[in-house]
């Protein structure tokens, strides 16, 4: 008995393959899909924790798969210019 096996018994359908077609994530990891409403909030929270978090960021955006909805990656937008006059500021 193996994963598939026991994936085919719980669904009733023979897995075709383990990695989704769209953008190639792995269909056993539990990744935040933006169309849960559940799960939509908190990748909203975590946007919004990580600009509390960290003053020089400027903006946060959450990269969803276009198909399925799966989240990829954050894409963080840094003010340099802020880190730079806070060592200014300190000389």
């Amino acid at each position: 008995m193996d994963r598939n096996y026991f994936k085919e018994k719980k669904t009733g359908k023979k897995s075709k393959g383990s990695h989704t077609i769209c953008c190639g994530e792995d269909k056993d990891r539990h990744i935040l899909n933006k169309n849960k409403p559940d799960e939509w909030k908190l990748i909203e929270q975590h946007c919004e924790d990580h600009l509390i978090s960290y003053s020089s960021v400027i903006d946060i955006t959450p990269v969803c798969c276009k198909v399925c909805g799966r989240l990829l990656k954050y894409i963080s937008k840094i003010d340099t210019d802020k880190e730079r006059r806070k060592t200014i500021d300190r000389e």
